[in-house]
């Protein structure tokens, strides 16, 4: 019987709740009882549901609501039957639907709940309410897409577990990196290299371990007691990131299309990383007064304009700027340049945010001249605007 069923689950192309359903009516494994119940449970679900995304008071949100029920049930169904259409019938005549539902969005909160990448980031309470709301809301939730997507997912937490494990062995600190995959990486060419220093390389290290790399294979032996001590399921990750590195990575390095800057290996100790920052930070310090609000907006006029950068503006040098603002208006590439090698990370974001939100809107109108009602020939309005919004070393009238 559980293969019959199987194949007509694989047939009918009603959702999995309706064939169940219809199908242990039909076999007499739910009673005309159970079934009074089933509806009445349907129908407290859909208040509930569409309570929790929009209003019950709402005809389309009731009428979506049932959609979202009958999705969640028959991914749960579908789940703990693996399409066996007796099964599910009988789940369904033992247990509540509104158990069944609450099984179904417990399988997306959990599926969401894992990482979609090897980056180490967290997420909130607000994206997984936006995540059920995408997935119940479609048509019909597709199983064999959910598997894909656990599966994936899973593999991204192997990954990050083993990259855990990897920083303690590497006695790496929690802030010293964020991407698993790049540390898995690195590691695995480290290994690969039976004479390399099981630390992460600088520079000058790493294009060494590449250069062996070509001429290296795996020392079994080394492999093995690197990994003596982790659980068994970090040795099986490793094993089979190790045989993804050979297959994968070592022709590319072999091939000379290797490269170490991009971000599935660590290119850098934290010594040279940490060493840039800092003189980031410090000439950024220097340049902008130590965040001087009138030589940051200063700095960032001159780089959009593509003038020589410094924190105060000469009368004669405020009329160049407003002169090529004129011209040829602001360079976005200039301005990209400028945020992304002279601004430290740490304030990128929210100095992004100030120009493209509030500086750069204000600026383009007030220094330019193309409206014939309110016109400014001799720059006299556009330098004003420069004094009151840079730091500017002319004084009294323009």
């Amino acid at each position: 019987m559980s293969t019959v069923s199987t194949a007509l689950s694989t047939i009918d192309s009603r959702r999995f709740f309706d064939k169940a359903l219809s199908y242990g009516v039909t076999e007499g494994l739910i009673s005309a009882e159970k079934l009074i119940q089933i509806q009445t449970d349907l129908a407290k679900g859909m208040v509930q549901i569409a309570n929790y995304f929009g209003t019950a008071y709402l005809r389309p949100d009731i009428e979506l609501s049932l959609i979202r029920i009958v999705n969640l049930i028959s991914l749960y169904l579908e789940e703990i039957s693996k399409g066996d259409l007796r099964l599910a019938a009988l789940s369904l005549s033992k247990n509540t639907l509104l158990s069944h539902s609450k099984a179904g969005a417990d399988m997306l909160r959990k599926l969401h709940a894992m990482p979609q990448d090897t980056l180490l980031v967290s997420k909130s309470g607000e994206e997984a309410i936006g995540y059920l709301n995408q997935q119940t809301a479609q048509e019909r939730i597709s199983f064999a897409k959910y598997l894909e997507e656990l599966k994936q997912k899973q593999q991204y937490q192997q990954k990050i577990d083993l990259g855990f494990w990897l920083a303690k062995k590497l006695a790496l600190a929690a802030n010293e990196f964020c991407d698993a995959e790049s540390l898995i990486q690195t590691t695995m060419l480290i290994l690969l290299n039976k004479d390399a220093k099981l630390k992460l390389p600088n520079r000058a290290e790493l294009n060494k371990l590449i250069k062996a790399a070509k001429k290296s294979s795996l020392d079994t032996e080394r492999f093995n007691h690197f990994f003596a001590a982790a659980p068994i399921l970090i040795q099986n990750t490793a094993q089979s990131e190790m045989a993804r590195f050979i297959a994968f990575e070592l022709p590319k390095i072999k091939a000379a299309q290797f490269m170490p800057e991009t971000c599935y290996i660590l290119d850098a100790d934290i010594s040279e990383i940490s060493n840039h920052d800092h003189q980031l930070a410090q000439n950024w310090r220097k340049l902008s007064h130590d965040n001087d609000e009138q030589c940051i907006a200063t700095l960032f006029l001159l780089a959009a304009t593509e003038l020589p950068l410094k924190s105060s503006l000469l009368k004669r040098e405020a009329k160049e700027l407003i002169s090529k603002y004129r011209e040829s208006g602001f360079n976005p590439e200039s301005i990209r340049q400028f945020i992304e090698h002279i601004i430290p990370v740490a304030y990128q974001e929210e100095l992004t945010k100030y120009w493209n939100s509030d500086l750069k809107n204000t600026a383009s109108y007030e220094l330019a001249n193309d409206d014939p009602e309110r016109p400014d020939f001799y720059m006299e309005r556009a330098l004003k605007y420069l004094q009151s919004i840079c730091n500017a070393s002319w004084k009294g009238r323009n």
